[in-house]
């Protein structure tokens, strides 16, 4: 009889922690978008020339996919501003560049900064393009300016830019 209650316990254990690892499993692989590019350039004290553009290559092997691409930005809580204005320009293998002007928003009408922080730094994250394809196979190139109009033409307080290129759901 007792040993019935123990054979009991032990299948209801096993099934529990079956449970638990399929779960997970299904968790961490169907919410999570796989980063096929990742890639930060830290600003040296944390200060960007209006002349100088940050220049991240990423390589396309195959054009029938469609990617999300976003930009991350590490500020400092002494940046003077609630906003960044960027100037980026991607390059296909061909050349032909295509130009845009963005605007990201840094830190709400109040004044708190957006994402998340830790000590004096903020990170965030800002959807750019979804679901995009890039037409030709080979090295793409993507260069970011900032534009924000200050008196030197020095922006004070970004400490990193990057890019995140994801396969997209």
């Amino acid at each position: 009889m007792k040993v019935k209650g123990i054979n009991k316990h032990l299948k209801i254990k096993y099934l529990f922690q079956l449970s638990v690892v399929v779960l997970l499993t299904i968790y961490m692989t169907s919410c999570n978008k796989k980063a096929v590019v990742e890639d930060y350039q830290s600003l040296r004290h944390a200060e960007w020339n209006q002349d100088t553009a940050l220049v991240f290559d990423i390589n396309i092997p195959d054009p029938k996919k469609l990617y999300d691409l976003s930009f991350t930005v590490r500020n400092e809580g002494c940046y003077a501003y609630s906003n960044l204005w960027i100037f980026v320009a991607i390059i296909p293998p061909s050349g032909k560049e295509l130009s845009d002007t963005v605007e990201l928003t840094l830190a709400k009408p109040s004044g708190e900064w957006l994402g998340s922080g830790l000590g004096d730094l903020y990170d965030r994250k800002y959807p750019y393009k979804k679901t995009i394809f890039f037409p030709e196979i080979g090295k793409y190139t993507i260069s970011v300016r900032q534009g924000m109009r200050t008196k030197n033409g020095i922006l004070t307080g970004i400490h990193d830019f990057g890019i995140v290129l994801e396969k997209a759901l």
